[in-house]
């Protein structure tokens, strides 16, 4: 029998900083929780519940680098790192079988298309350059969605948003009305052109708000028209000041790149703080290529193997049709591996055609050149805002020091 190390580990020393970080898109970003490290830990693996497991062996990170890139024998790994040293690792389902790799995720949200229609087509977006046809998720594959989605207790919440403008949705309101049932939360992305108050008094009545985050690029009239190319700046900053009294968790997003984006950012919060409005800056990116030909493009391409992410792991997209994709810079959505109609979300999860996904974006298996994720930031090597570290492609270094 041979074994792997599991491509989703992350291994960290005692009293350094995290090696990854959570952007969760709703409350900033978040760590995993390194408090109450053992005197005699040697290093610790991060879960993907976030939480860490300190070991105090530090042969056994020897192990876990020794087999990362490449299955071994089990005699061969016993006659170099010991009998005992391999079993724990296994027990803890460290190393695995090359089979076994990649079967495992974990939800932490659940991004729901609920339409395709955008009333915006700003210059950062796709959108702007390639407009998607109008079409709307029937609430009947919306309900089957929430069904199954609500019985991961550890999804924070779901969102309606896919390039679009949710609250264009003709059944909007009636959504809130199956997330309150089922008892899920909902992070609003929306641009507030269409957040009137109506449906702001129906967010409220239903409950179901975990936060809500606004897409504001400038507070010029004149700029803010020539970015999302639309005439509805009076009608937004309207809806905001009706939305500002409701108490909610509030963030206005500033997108945009260089010191221009930071100054838009800075008049925004001297505007909307006072009101209980956080306002951050979040960077552009070409969208896995997509722009590559606008002043956003990045001109990436990882020809190598590829070095994990969360997307396809922890956040489930589903299309207006109830298709499962790869995630939010699939614009095109080429990467589908299931319907909802096809079972439980565990079985879509954990499906063939699921598991091949996540074995390409670990690096487990090659990605055909034209993957997309070979034109995603998120795979460069010097992206600070990583969720997986692999040590087959992330291997720390001096661990012979901690001996």
């Amino acid at each position: 029998m041979k074994l792997q190390t599991c491509p989703y580990l992350v291994c960290i020393y005692p009293h350094t900083s995290s090696p990854v970080v959570y952007m969760t898109d709703t409350r900033g970003p978040e760590y995993p929780y390194l408090d109450e490290i053992p005197e005699d830990a040697k290093f610790g693996v991060i879960n993907l519940d976030s939480t860490v497991i300190w070991r105090n062996n530090i042969k056994e990170l020897h192990a876990l680098e020794f087999a990362a890139s490449k299955a071994y024998s089990t005699d061969n790994l016993i006659k170099k790192f010991g009998k005992n040293i391999v079993k724990n690792l296994q027990s803890f389902g460290w190393l695995k079988k090359p089979e076994d790799l990649c079967k495992e995720y974990y939800c932490r949200s659940v991004q729901i298309e609920i339409t395709s229609h955008c009333n915006w087509a700003c210059k950062f977006c796709p959108v702007s350059i390639n407009p998607k046809p109008k079409s709307v998720m029937s609430m009947d594959i919306f309900s089957e969605i929430i069904k199954k989605a609500s019985v991961h207790k550890n999804i924070r919440y779901v969102t309606f948003h896919f390039f679009n403008e949710p609250t264009l949705d003709p059944y909007f309101e009636e959504r809130l009305k199956i997330l309150k049932k089922y008892n899920m939360k909902l992070a609003l992305f929306t641009n507030s052109s269409a957040l009137i108050p109506k449906k702001i008094d129906a967010l409220k009545e239903s409950g179901v708000v975990y936060t809500i985050t606004i897409n504001l690029p400038s507070l010029d009239k004149n700029e803010f028209s020539a970015l999302t190319q639309s005439k509805t700046y009076d009608q937004c900053i309207k809806n905001i000041e009706y939305l500002s009294k409701s108490k909610f968790p509030i963030k206005i997003a500033v997108n945009g790149s260089g010191e221009d984006s930071y100054k838009k950012a800075k008049e925004m919060k001297e505007k909307y703080a006072p009101l209980g409005i956080d306002v951050f800056h979040t960077s552009t990116c070409d969208r896995a290529g997509i722009l590559n030909d606008t002043p956003y493009g990045q001109n990436i391409y990882v020809d190598s193997k590829l070095s994990g992410c969360s997307w396809p792991l922890n956040h489930p997209h589903f299309a207006v049709n109830g298709d499962i994709f790869l995630c939010c810079n699939d614009y095109y959505q080429t990467e589908r591996f299931g319907n909802i109609n096809e079972g439980s979300l565990h079985e879509i999860m954990t499906s063939d055609a699921a598991i091949d996904i996540r074995r390409k974006v670990f690096g487990i298996i090659d990605a055909p050149k034209n993957f997309v994720c070979r034109r995603c930031h998120d795979q460069t090597a010097n992206f600070k805002e990583r969720q997986f570290r692999p040590l087959a492609s992330f291997p720390l270094t001096n661990t012979r020091k901690n001996l």
